[in-house]
């Protein structure tokens, strides 16, 4: 991967070709079957992942509409 920019990454046709060859029916097999207890489990065991955006989190959550004006 080259990268061009902090928040940009350009995908070469190889790098595409080798994420294809690792998509194998087994794999979505296994992703197919991982129930959301599982998916809690390995969130919960990795330090680097970030905090699960369920229901708690957007229940204190507020919507702020910005006005028409502040966009011009």
């Amino acid at each position: 991967m080259t990268e061009t920019g902090e928040s940009t990454v350009t995908v070469t046709p190889e790098l595409l070709e080798e994420a294809r060859r690792k998509v194998t029916p087994e794999l979505l097999a296994w992703l197919d079957a991982l129930t959301d207890d599982d998916i809690a489990t390995m969130v919960a065991a990795d330090p680097d992942a970030a905090p699960a955006l369920d229901d708690p989190v957007f229940d204190h959550a507020v919507i702020v509409r910005p006005f028409k004006d502040a966009a011009e």
